[in-house]
């Protein structure tokens, strides 16, 4: 039995020019379209990353059937690396104004971390992506777990942060309250579930996806802690 079900149809310029274009697209709708965007969803892409990876992951399982097998990972980069590069060149432009375009190492010498965790993270979502329509059922829950994780992972930041926040400062009043922190929490983890849900087809894949979720949320969690760990030392921020 193949590995991935093959396309009739291969043109690997035209599939990995499309990767690169949904790059831009992401990375330009996350700075116009989080204002229209209803709250629960935007925060997705501007102040977490589930979006942003559960865009490449699905970018991998579309692309899985209409490439070959190493060039998966070179699309997810490609997409990943473009969107990180429009972002910026966006926020560029609408800060101060597009002449600030024509000076390039002004604008995406602060990204240069996010463009080597994009070199990372790109082909390992893809190449999760691709393992979703995998012949392999393990396989395949890695891919639909990370599907969900993503979300997790997004969810369990946050809060991490503000208990890390009570026990370490337990004498400073809070800031606010966390009840609309904890509601996006829910949030995440609602729509990571859902995604997993409709992606997964084969027979007894859904319950098992779904405890899938939970390592590979933990996973990517501590990945993402470490991410911004060394963001807010470098001192370039969180990407949104």
């Amino acid at each position: 039995m193949p590995d991935t079900l093959p396309s009739r149809h291969r043109s690997s310029p035209v599939v990995l020019l499309l990767a690169a274009l949904a790059g831009p697209v992401l990375g330009a709708l996350t700075l116009l379209g989080s204002g229209l965007l209803p709250w629960w969803i935007g925060r997705l892409f501007t102040d977490a990353s589930a979006g942003w990876c559960a865009v490449v992951i699905l970018v991998g399982l579309w692309a899985s059937t209409r490439l070959r097998a190493w060039q998966v990972p070179v699309a997810g980069a490609l997409a990943l690396i473009s969107a990180v590069v429009c972002y910026y060149a966006v926020a560029a432009a609408l800060t101060t104004g597009p002449a600030a375009l024509l000076g390039p190492a002004a604008w995406p010498f602060p990204a240069w971390l996010w463009l080597l965790a994009a070199c990372v993270a790109g082909p390992l979502l893809t190449a999760a992506g691709a393992w979703i329509r995998h012949a392999r059922r393990s396989r395949r829950l890695v891919g639909l777990g990370l599907l969900g994780g993503v979300f997790l992972a997004d969810a369990l930041l946050p809060v991490l942060d503000w208990l890390h926040f009570r026990l370490t400062a337990p004498e400073v009043p809070p800031p606010s309250s966390p009840a609309p922190m904890y509601a996006g929490a829910a949030v995440a983890v609602l729509l990571g579930a859902a995604l997993v849900l409709v992606v997964a087809r084969e027979p007894g894949d859904r319950p098992r996806a779904l405890a899938a979720m939970v390592p590979a949320g933990l996973l990517w969690c501590a990945g993402g802690w470490a991410v911004n760990t060394v963001m807010s030392l470098a001192g370039t921020g969180h990407l949104g």
